[in-house]
């Protein structure tokens, strides 16, 4: 079958089928951030110091990173319903143990493996997408999940933030592996196997990884993995820097916190639509990711220019940092739907490694751009601006087929 034919096939059940990937695709973001809010009462109950406390979220990204190396060749190989089961079992395990340890190491090590068995749903969710739709469809569908990847960790923060009222952070783990579960059991029950065996990779999963891991000698996969760590960077920079801006240097509470992320997520949901909506399938996703970076560069050059103002409004500062975020959901589309022109036998590897690029990068620039969150906005907005010229640059190195 055609993709042309499958995404005609398949388009009666778009709207059936995207809340349950939009549940598996969430399942990744809550993973790591629903604990945000909880880290303080994390810190206090265990005695550990504020930078240890900080790494029970690095542990997970860096996981969520790691895990989709294997995730992604693994659905390659053997289909794509089979690694959402297993890796399901594997994070409610990890999820029990973080919950009901009082050891530091083991829930570091708890979270670690969180991370890496959550990667399998939002991996497997890009796949399916590939494999079902064609065309306009795919890219309406790509910029859906797009959108739902960008707003959950820009929200998740905001609703853990009144989930404190009523549990524990142990209780957190536990809403996360809830949600994993059902998610899970869903997504088994309702979608179908969309890569038979005879369009899967040859020869099992080890050929797959080494398949996978050879994509990044494509200059295509490896500037299109580059795009992808700029876009996840900004996003992760905004995520360490804005709970202390908000809390700490403006002192706003709980209530408050949490409709400044959701004002941010539905301006970004909107950005998002359209650029999957209209500017990609109407002007290229080249142009798009053209866009996005002027978008994001705006914002930037509105940070460092408020940051050296002295200490602004705060509706100003917001929505400063909400145009630079607003400049990542217009161009997050159009890099997934560059990077899904491959066949089908390699769309998950392809995914898995513009993942892993991704989050590694947004692991390592969290902490960073956190320390100084207190201190100082210039250091964000000079990265925003460094971070959208990077994926200006890689517009040069792509063809869009």
């Amino acid at each position: 079958m055609t993709a042309a034919a499958a995404s005609d096939a398949a388009a009666p059940r778009s709207l059936l089928l995207l809340p349950v990937f939009a549940m598996l695709v969430g399942f990744g973001p809550l993973t790591i951030d629903l604990v945000l809010p909880f880290l303080p009462m994390l810190q206090a109950d265990l005695r550990i110091p504020v930078a240890t406390a900080q790494l029970v979220i690095t542990g997970a990204t860096f996981g969520f990173a790691a895990g989709q190396l294997i995730a992604g060749p693994l659905s390659d190989a053997v289909g794509r319903k089979w690694p959402l089961g297993v890796s399901a079992v594997l994070h409610i395990a990890a999820s029990l143990i973080a919950a009901t340890t009082a050891d530091t190491a083991v829930l570091l090590t708890a979270r670690v493996v969180q991370g890496a068995a959550c990667t399998a749903a939002g991996v497997v969710v890009v796949a399916i997408v590939r494999d079902l739709y064609g065309g306009k469809r795919l890219v309406t569908m790509l910029a859906n999940l797009a959108v739902i990847v960008s707003v959950f960790p820009i929200l998740v923060p905001s609703v853990g933030a009144q989930l404190t009222k009523v549990i524990d952070w142990r209780g957190s783990f536990l809403a996360v592996a809830l949600w994993g579960a059902v998610a899970t059991a869903v997504a088994l029950a309702v979608l179908p196997e969309t890569l038979p065996p005879e369009r899967r990779h040859r020869g099992g999963l080890l050929p797959s990884l080494r398949n996978s891991i050879g994509l990044l000698g494509r200059p295509r996969v490896l500037a299109l993995s580059v795009a992808s760590a700029a876009g996840w960077s900004i996003a992760f920079s905004y995520l360490a820097t804005a709970p202390f801006l908000y809390t700490t240097v403006y002192s706003v509470n709980a209530d408050g916190y949490g409709l400044l992320f959701l004002a941010t997520s539905l301006v970004t949901i909107a950005t998002g639509q359209a650029a999957g909506r209209v500017v990609v399938p109407r002007f290229g996703a080249r142009r798009a990711m053209v866009l996005s970076s002027v978008v994001s560069a705006v914002g930037a050059a509105g940070i460092v220019a408020l940051a050296l103002a002295g200490t602004p409004p705060l509706l100003v500062v917001v929505a400063a940092l909400t145009v630079a975020l607003a400049g990542r959901s217009i161009g997050a589309p159009a890099v997934q739907y560059l990077s899904l022109q491959v066949p089908a036998s390699e769309a998950g590897s392809v995914t898995a490694i513009l993942g892993t690029v991704g989050f590694t990068a947004a692991g390592l620039v969290m902490p960073v751009m956190g320390a100084y969150a207190e201190v100082s906005l210039i250091p964000l907005g000079l990265f925003v601006l460094v971070a959208a010229a990077v994926q200006a640059g890689v517009v040069l190195l792509v063809r869009e087929d």
